[in-house]
């Protein structure tokens, strides 16, 4: 059985503790932090140890009575357990956000991942364990920025003072070498160990702070088709398995036919026959590769023994369909050594100027502080000035934070901000200096001031009246799904390239994405606006179902802005690298268009995990990007297919 600590239930109120953590709301929503899949256990002390646990990973919200329970990618679903929700509710806890995975046990206690997923078919909910690892908010106060070890110790002694049930448990700590543990692990059937820096704080993304080591190779698939069954076999034969390269597109995996039963064959034979298609989703199916294609939404996780050469994995038993993982995001894991090392510098290091309220929390979703975004932004300098020097800038200013009060700030007025320089009055007569960010000491000294989004213009001061990009906002209404905003970036990339335009892609940090088309700057603001309100009006006419030129939250109701309104004189864009004053703070991010498939949102980064992708990147997602182009032939060539 995992190391788990159970009591008999006998609900009651936990006593006060003394408090921890910075005091703050109970956040509304919560994402995940991950592990990041690693090739060997990291030598050196300053790790801790946990079981795996092979079912779902779940996020426990708990405000009075009222218990809510989320999957990792924020799903409400409370209502499909409802005996463990009300076990939860038994505790007594007051408000807390509790971090753990659900699974079902064997009769030998081992996490079995198909009696999960039977769990949830039938009626046998109540056969849920809920494996908790940790506490994430607690009695008023937000434990995010509390370090790990002492998280987990609070932890401990609240669901000791509960005693919760059987079907509530605290995730122990495993002594010992980390390589004895993992040779237990294995043999013992469990899926293998998840280690954590022990001084490592909570951040809602992917982290190498926290690693997983894996007794047996394993990993989501996405379904792209079935074979036909033989012999007396009822459903069908196997499945057949794709993950998503680097430029999104879905490559034929490898097909599994073990670790089925009759009940399993014919559930997961009905989800297929709903989904059947004509073509193939296959990037590169092997031509000898033959079956029922379906569309690519299921995602199923399945061992193997090894990757081949060419692409496929030997010897795959099917575990289950993963109904708490979206298909888009799914492609080869590839393991990571993790080195032993300190605490990253960019935490412990003091700002380059003075910080007044640092610990003040300015984000209650991510439990971010001020002195977080200043630290975001001395990492992010030299990435982000090349997006802001020589152009004028406006800035949003939250003094109190994403939940008070905000403003723009384009001019020094009666606020000065140290190190923000003031450009000539002649680019505007008769209006205050506008300013620029020109150095990281003056975009950290605007963090220390309070100003959270940075917005550019399209021109510089060089050349203030002709700008040297035009930019395609895609803004999506209510009820829109992130597919068709992926679609909607690919048709519009599509038919800029029609028009001999090459353009660029960033997320907006927000809901949306932005397509950026680089020129070289000898044309005016009126011509170049009218240029992008044609190219919205063109596809708005074209896929009506899908885009829409005209601003206002009636007219894109279950569709998609195409903000051209960003490309007029004074009219400014969200810079890339900036923070968005949203909750869990997002950033808009540079990608490469074969980042596309991979993209699930246009907050998907966010000032805690974005350090980390740039630390890993091996290339310029904008590499070529150079204001180069015109617009006199493609103004020319939609003028005629508009005519």
């Amino acid at each position: 059985m995992p190391p788990a600590t159970k009591h008999d239930a006998r609900p009651r109120r936990v006593a006060r503790e003394n408090a921890i953590g910075r005091k703050a709301p109970l956040p509304a929503k919560l994402l995940p932090q991950l592990a990041t899949l690693a090739t060997a256990p990291p030598r050196g002390a300053g790790w801790v140890y946990e079981a795996k646990f092979d079912g779902y990973r779940l996020l426990a919200r708990v405000d009075g009575d009222d218990v809510r329970l989320f999957t990792r990618n924020g799903n409400d679903w409370t209502s499909r357990m409802m005996p463990l929700r009300d076990e939860i509710a038994a505790l007594g806890l007051g408000s807390a956000w509790l971090d753990g995975e659900i699974t079902v046990l064997d009769p030998k206690g081992r996490p079995d991942f198909q009696r999960l997923q039977q769990a949830f078919d039938g009626a046998g909910s109540r056969d849920i364990v809920y494996f908790v690892f940790d506490l994430l908010y607690h009695d008023g106060h937000d434990l995010r920025r509390v370090p790990l070890v002492e998280r987990r110790r609070r932890l401990k002694r609240v669901l000791d003072a509960a005693r919760p049930g059987e079907h509530v448990r605290y995730s122990e700590t495993l002594e010992g070498p980390v390589e004895r543990l993992l040779a237990d692990a294995c043999k013992r059937g469990l899926e293998g160990l998840v280690g954590k820096r022990a001084d490592s704080l909570y951040t809602s993304a992917r982290s190498s702070s926290w690693i997983k080591l894996k007794c047996t190779q394993r990993q989501e698939f996405v379904v792209g088709g079935y074979t036909e069954p033989k012999g007396r076999r009822a459903g069908f034969g196997g499945l057949l398995l794709g993950v998503h390269d680097e430029q999104g597109r879905l490559v034929y995996a490898g097909k599994v036919g073990t670790g089925f039963d009759g009940a399993s064959l014919r559930s997961i034979y009905a989800e297929l026959k709903a989904l059947e298609v004509d073509r193939s989703p296959f990037h590169d199916r092997p031509r000898e590769v033959k079956g029922h294609w379906v569309r690519p939404v299921l995602v199923a996780e399945v061992s193997f023994s090894e990757w081949t050469g060419d692409g496929r994995v030997r010897h795959p038993v099917f575990h289950g369909l993963r109904s708490d993982k979206d298909a888009a995001t799914i492609s080869r894991e590839r393991p990571r050594e993790v080195p032993s090392m300190s605490p990253p510098k960019a935490r412990r290091s003091a700002p380059m100027i003075k910080v007044t309220h640092p610990e003040r929390v300015i984000d209650p979703a991510s439990g971010a502080t001020k002195l977080d975004l200043i630290h975001y932004y001395e990492a992010v300098a030299e990435h982000m000035l090349p997006h802001l020097e020589g152009r004028p800038i406006s800035m949003v200013r939250a003094p109190t934070g994403v939940a008070g009060e905000q403003f723009f700030q384009k001019h020094t007025e009666n606020y000065r901000i140290p190190g923000v320089r003031q450009l000539s009055e002649s680019l505007r007569p008769g209006h205050p200096p506008m300013l620029e960010i020109a150095s990281a000491e003056s975009l950290v000294a605007a963090a220390q001031m309070n100003v959270v989004e940075f917005h550019t213009w399209n021109s510089t001061a060089a050349d203030i009246d002709r700008p040297d990009r035009v930019i395609f906002d895609l803004d999506p209404g209510e009820g829109v799904p992130w597919d068709s905003l992926r679609d909607a970036a690919k048709l519009t990339k599509g038919l800029l390239e029609l028009l001999g335009l090459r353009s660029f892609l960033k997320t907006s940090g927000g809901k949306g994405l932005h397509l950026v088309v680089p020129l070289r700057p000898s044309w005016s603001y009126d011509p170049v606006k009218d240029f992008s309100r044609d190219v919205a009006e063109h596809l708005a006419a074209t896929l009506p179902a899908l885009f829409v030129a005209k601003s206002g939250a009636r007219n894109r109701r279950g569709r998609i802005f195409v903000d051209y309104l960003r490309n007029g004189r004074t009219a400014t864009t969200i810079a890339a690298f900036s923070a968005r004053v949203r909750p869990g703070l997002g950033v808009s991010v540079p990608v490469a268009w074969s980042e596309l498939g991979r993209l699930t949102a246009g907050d998907q980064w966010n000032i805690f995990s974005l350090p980390a992708r740039l630390r890993a990147l091996r290339g310029d997602p904008w590499a070529g990007y150079a204001p180069d182009q015109t617009l006199d032939v493609a103004v020319e060539q939609l003028g005629r297919g508009r005519r």
